[in-house]
């Protein structure tokens, strides 16, 4: 019952005189350019998304590995030049 209910619908969309107004091809060229443009957006746009993230991340990372360089190191508390102490085995 649901299938021959379709297939009512769906003839019955094509008889109408709209259905007949899609099937111009200029209407056709005229959306496939809009599509070509917005695929062109999009994909500028999900380019330029990649690279600023790879690059806040390679940023992100250089300041990381510069402050885990001087961690814990603080002049204070220390003399200028401190003896080693030689281990003897």
């Amino acid at each position: 019952m649901g299938a021959c209910l379709l297939l009512a619908a769906a003839l019955l969309l094509l008889w109408t005189p709209a259905a007949e107004a899609l099937m111009e091809p200029e209407l056709c060229y005229i959306l496939d350019g809009i599509l070509f443009l917005y695929g062109i957006v999009l994909t500028v746009l999900y380019c330029r998304l990649k690279f600023l993230a790879h690059r806040a991340s390679r940023q992100g990372a250089v300041k990381e590995k510069e402050e885990t360089i001087y961690t814990g190191l603080s002049g204070e508390g220390q003399e200028m030049y401190e003896t080693l102490q030689i281990k003897h085995s």
